[in-house]
């Protein structure tokens, strides 16, 4: 059975739109990054810090992290969607003024504002109305790259569900809900022996700090490559099928704010905290609904595989910057 998997959850929160404009005139601002062809000017890394700050402090999520260190999180992502939108400009992928329209409404609606009280509070943020759309405009390209690119590719098989519903760790704590953290220490798609060997101590070595009472929040922002980095690595509350099959077994004996780690995924190693624990509601119907669990593994699958197709994009790109 297939299922739409959804790739950004973003268009549904006002907050959550923040600009990426281009400078008018690139040659005349400093570089600091190049991505292909494309570059990333010292400007558009501003507006783009300023802009995750906003967001942050909207969230309670800014902590103590280092202009330094938000720096290289925020040059990852503009990285990162400079690649997706090259790769979408070879593919043809396009967008009409009406999808971005329709997008904007349903934001408006899912805020329980008016597209017109949308475009004030924009402003008020200090975002122009164009601004505005030419991110939203990325954003749906982005997921139809992703959609074409990674989602069609996915499968989940009758018996890999039926599998995952035998399993011990779901027979003993399918009724729960975790509330979970996540520092990824990245490798790339095809890492060679030292490359691991490196990221593995790195990882060792942030375990480390948090074992001597470093903050798992700051840790993440500073060091994870994930995609919640700059929310502390805070994946939220999550049913089981929603977890990855390599942290499962690790959750079901973890303690609460306990940490496990390091995991090696073909994307990396993971560092994970148990930030909570609690039982699903006696009438939550989730787990006897197989085509639900079918959902949420699909779900699951797409997740990752869209950080080792990232991976995979940076790995043969030519990049280089300067901070």
């Amino acid at each position: 059975m297939k299922y739409i998997i959804l790739v950004f959850t973003l268009l549904g929160n006002l907050f959550f739109c923040a600009p990426f404009a281009q400078a008018a005139d690139q040659s005349l601002d400093q570089m600091v990054a190049i991505v292909n062809d494309d570059l990333i000017t010292r400007s558009e890394l501003k507006r783009e810090m300023q802009a995750t700050k906003m967001q942050m402090a909207q969230q309670g999520n800014r902590g103590s992290i280092s202009d330094k260190s938000l720096e290289k999180q925020v040059l990852d992502q503009l990285i990162n969607k400079k690649l997706q939108l090259q790769m979408a400009e070879q593919a043809g992928i396009s967008i009409s003024d009406q999808d971005v329209e329709t997008a904007i409404k349903t934001i408006a609606g899912q805020n329980n504002v008016s597209v017109d009280e949308l475009y004030s509070h924009i402003k008020q943020e200090g975002l122009s109305k164009e601004t505005y759309r030419h991110n939203i405009h990325d954003q749906i390209v982005m997921q139809k790259l992703q959609q074409h690119e990674v989602a069609g590719k996915i499968t989940i098989s009758p018996e890999e569900v039926t599998d995952f519903m035998k399993s011990q760790a779901f027979q003993e704590n399918g009724t729960n809900e975790y509330r979970l953290q996540d520092i990824l220490v990245p490798t790339s798609d095809t890492p060679s022996s030292n490359e691991v060997m490196a990221a593995k101590a790195r990882a060792e070595t942030i375990m480390q700090k948090l074992k001597n009472g470093t903050s798992f929040k700051s840790l993440a922002q500073a060091e994870s490559h994930g995609a919640q980095a700059l929310e502390g690595g805070d994946l939220g509350w999550r049913k089981l099928p929603e977890i990855p099959s390599a942290f499962t077994d690790h959750i079901a004996k973890m303690k609460k704010l306990s940490f496990a780690g390091p995991i090696q995924t073909p994307n990396g190693f993971h560092i994970l905290r148990l930030t909570d624990v609690r039982k699903l509601d006696s009438d939550n119907k989730t787990l006897s609904d197989r085509k639900t669990v079918e959902a949420m593994l699909l779900q699951q699958k797409f997740d990752q595989a869209i950080q080792t197709w990232v991976s995979k994009l940076r790995s043969t790109a030519f990049i280089t910057a300067s901070v």
